[in-house]
């Protein structure tokens, strides 16, 4: 009987790890051709990290990877680092070394004992700095596509692009309600992950039109083993002139802005999974598993990543049971990165653009501001104080900087507390539940 119920577990961690791979594929792709590294960055990451965080980390089921709001800021690194310095490689060099401060300043914060800060950064900073990165995320998007301020416009047919990427979106969210109208039953909706197979759609339509417009850019790639070597050799900050005052002055602010990020993104997303499983994240080690996953998808020319909440939702809800699950997720987005990236140049650039509109979704809160109008909340001071706040750390996060919305946010937060008695936002997940339902 005990053998049985083994490989009930193993079945179980198999099928959701198979399952939420498609999902971080998916969004892998999406998210390093974001940063301006390339989808070979992205799906690099979404293949890594979930294995060392799964196998090191301190939440016992988890899918870690690229996030949006680690995607946001690596975006950054890579313009400042291609607008800084001419020369490819002293560029690649830079990125690579803001990305491994990135995880060393990680394995410091577990091994100094600081996770256990992240329960004093109010809910309500929370969701405003989320808001401004998914604010972030669209209008990033919608600068490509019509090439505004300092990003060159995708190229083809404007109305074209413009019509791919909302049809993506559109049919991300159309497949999951075809597929109920279609009366097949849950238990096979589940395992027809809507974004991968809206990506497969489109390219094959796109493809059989020859729609003539931009295709992703795939970045570095495998040929080979001794290719890839080399470019990890050339990469890697070795460079003596990056080790300069002035040019670690310019990389520790984005280093810092990561990790804060990921401190945050991690640990809040432990808080929903430990919600689910009555279990508790052992928050440092969980920290330092992140840095040393972070440091070698830095390493292999891939982008940092977090916790990934709604990956993470989705590895439970489709059964996980052990740490297997969250080391499949990354096996299996492993294979089919080395599978599939050969044909990821098939995928038109607007198709990209309308997953990460989907992206940006995700990331903003809508239950509070839909139970304040429900609510009819403005007339009620508390909350009308706690609106305050979200709006204070949106903006601050889109127009200034996401340290400075957090820490300034998090002060004046406590501040207005002592003096004003006032209290925290609630913390109400219903989101991810509603968004696990649409993937």
């Amino acid at each position: 009987m005990h053998t049985i119920k083994k490989e009930n577990t193993f079945v179980y961690d198999i099928i959701a790890g198979l399952t939420v791979s498609f999902a971080a594929l998916s969004l892998g792709a999406a998210f390093g051709t974001m940063s301006g590294r390339g989808a070979f960055a992205g799906m690099v990451g979404a293949a890594i990290i979930p294995i060392i965080t799964s196998i090191f980390g301190g939440t016992r089921l988890q899918a870690s990877g690229p996030t949006a709001p680690m995607t946001a800021v690596s975006a950054l690194v890579v313009a400042f680092a291609y607008e800084s310095f001419p020369d490819k490689i002293i560029a690649e060099q830079f990125i690579t070394l803001i990305f491994l401060l990135n995880a060393v300043f990680l394995i410091v914060l577990g091994i100094l004992r600081i996770g256990q800060y992240i329960k004093y950064v109010p809910q309500v900073i929370i969701l405003g700095f989320m808001n401004g990165i998914g604010l972030l995320i669209w209008f990033d998007q919608i600068k490509r596509l019509f090439g505004l301020g300092d990003k060159t416009q995708i190229g083809g047919s404007l109305w074209t692009n413009i019509f791919i990427a909302l049809a993506t979106l559109s049919t991300i969210y159309l497949i999951p309600i075809i597929l109920k109208k279609l009366g097949l039953s849950e238990n096979i909706r589940k395992y027809i992950p809507s974004m991968f197979v809206t990506i497969i759609l489109a390219t094959v339509v796109t493809t059989l039109l020859n729609t003539e417009i931009e295709h992703v850019s795939l970045g570095n790639s495998i040929n080979s083993f001794s290719e890839f070597w080399t470019t990890i050799k050339n990469y890697f900050p070795g460079n003596p002139q990056l080790y300069t005052v002035d040019i670690l002055k310019q990389a520790l602010p984005f280093a810092l802005q990561l990790t804060l990020l990921a401190y945050l993104d991690s640990l809040l997303t432990s808080l929903v999974v430990d919600n689910m499983t009555k279990e508790k994240t052992k928050q440092d080690k969980e920290l330092i598993a992140q840095g040393l996953a972070n440091g070698l998808s830095a390493i292999a020319q891939g982008i940092p990543g977090a916790q990934a909440t709604i990956r993470s939702v989705l590895l439970l809800k489709e059964g996980a049971k052990t740490r297997l699950a969250g080391i499949m997720v990354g096996v299996f987005a492993l294979l089919g990165f080395l599978v599939f990236s050969k044909y990821i140049v098939m995928i038109t650039s607007a198709v990209f653009v309308g997953v990460l509109f989907k992206a940006g979704l995700d990331v903003v809160d809508r239950d509070f501001v839909i139970a304040y109008v429900k609510n009819n909340w403005k007339t009620n001071k508390l909350r009308n104080i706690q609106l305050f706040f979200i709006i204070y750390s949106t903006l601050v996060t889109v127009f200034i900087d996401l340290n400075v919305a957090v820490v300034t946010g998090t002060i004046m937060f406590f501040i207005a507390k002592k003096y004003m008695s006032i209290t925290d936002a609630e913390e109400d997940f219903s989101v991810v539940e509603s968004e696990y339902l649409q993937e």
